[in-house]
């Protein structure tokens, strides 16, 4: 068990900035607790009185912790905010928004509560050291995905944009509050019935999307250019991490590797506790692209791997050359097959003073950036 206290799940974003001496967008370090990257943002872009879309980040931070990271706001005042959950600090300036390529890993420090007994976390921790893990994109990264009707970016690139927009307007999520969970469900029982959802819209996004249906029944693909670039690259980039999984996944199976599984939101997390050589040097060298209609594989197998997979969800890689949204676009990177952690220690093991008879342990440990530490918590508890 983690996340029991925010501060018991730290994160903290290690970034090489090129902050000068005049730039036009300010760098702030933002410090916070239950609040998502993109929630935080939002208060600091009606704090500040700018578009959110002046608001960058480089990388999402958990909900459920207390967590550092580095945001750059476009002609950002020097004041900061402080409230309850959020902390903002200006550091400097630079003359280009932050993205992921300034980001160079995150510090983690987690207590697991609740352990029985500690002698497995241990015997893992050893394991991990020697053989690393997986490096899936957990369940974070699916917060959007509806597991009734599928993917948001699936059915734009198949074109049921009928069901891209249900998805968008109608989907319950656990963060959301509980008005907005019953808008939702009225907006499917009302479904099609455009005028009847312009009446119950709450947010600027979904009057406009929904006036735009109403004035015009057929045209889908209007409707959906209301929804802003920054929630559509969210959507598309779940996707992507969703097709890298599956990739990941059937890898390992074709390699007859050994594996014990967790259930995850989106699929099955697959891990090893050892390697052979070969497998061990296989997986450590290995990047495996990210979806896009151009990609650079790292061999046949995996390319082979990914065409079937597309092949069964009826899509190829021309597929993501996709008409509709263009001012997002999907974008190939790679992303390393194995994670390796740095620096992984154990800072404390007691009693459990929240839950008697049992145990808990204190780690600290560095990743690189992108890869999960909660992937590194399902692999110590296996």
């Amino acid at each position: 068990m983690i996340k029991v206290r925010p501060e018991e799940f730290q994160v903290s974003e290690n970034a090489d900035l090129p902050l000068v001496a005049a730039g036009s967008f300010r760098v702030y370090r933002l410090t916070k607790k239950g609040l998502t990257t993109e929630d935080a943002c939002r208060l600091v872009s009606r704090e500040f009185a700018v578009p959110l879309s002046w608001v960058s980040w480089g990388g999402r931070k958990d909900k459920y912790g207390l967590t550092t990271q580095y945001i750059t706001v476009r002609e950002g005042p020097e004041k900061g905010l402080e409230s309850k959950n959020l902390r903002v600090e200006p550091v400097g300036l630079m003359d280009r928004p932050i993205g992921p390529d300034i980001i160079q890993g995150n510090w983690f420090q987690v207590t697991l509560r609740r352990l029985k007994t500690l002698d497995g976390v241990l015997q893992a921790l050893d394991e991990v050291k020697d053989y690393g893990f997986p490096n899936f994109f957990d369940d974070q990264r699916f917060r959007s995905y509806d597991p009734e009707r599928g993917f948001f970016a699936e059915k734009i690139l198949r074109r049921p944009l009928n069901g891209a927009l249900q998805v968008y307007l109608t989907s319950i999520t656990e963060s959301q509050k509980k008005r907005e969970k019953e808008r939702r469900r009225a907006f499917l029982a009302h479904w099609k019935d455009w005028p009847k959802c312009l009446e119950l819209a709450q947010t600027p996004e979904e009057k406009k999307i929904l006036a735009a249906l109403a004035a015009e029944p057929n045209n889908l693909e209007a409707a959906l250019k209301f929804i802003p670039p920054e929630e559509v690259s969210f959507l598309y980039a779940a996707y992507q991490a969703h097709l890298w999984n599956e990739l990941l996944r059937r890898l390992l199976r074709k390699r007859g590797i050994p594996l014990l599984r967790v259930t995850g939101r989106e699929g099955d997390y697959l891990f090893w506790k050892t390697l052979n050589q070969e497998d061990k040097e296989y997986l450590h060298q290995l990047a495996l692209p990210t979806a896009a209609c151009r990609m650079n594989f790292p061999d046949e197998l995996t390319r082979n791997i990914f065409l079937e997979i597309l092949e069964e969800k009826g899509l190829r890689l021309t597929s993501f050359r996709t008409k509709v949204l263009r001012l997002v676009s999907f974008r190939s990177f790679p992303r390393p097959a194995a994670a390796m952690p740095q620096n992984l220690q154990v800072i404390e093991t007691a009693e459990d003073d929240l839950y008697p008879g049992f145990r808990k342990i204190t780690l600290s440990f560095g990743l690189g950036r992108g890869s999960y530490g909660t992937m590194l918590i399902k692999r110590l508890t296996l």
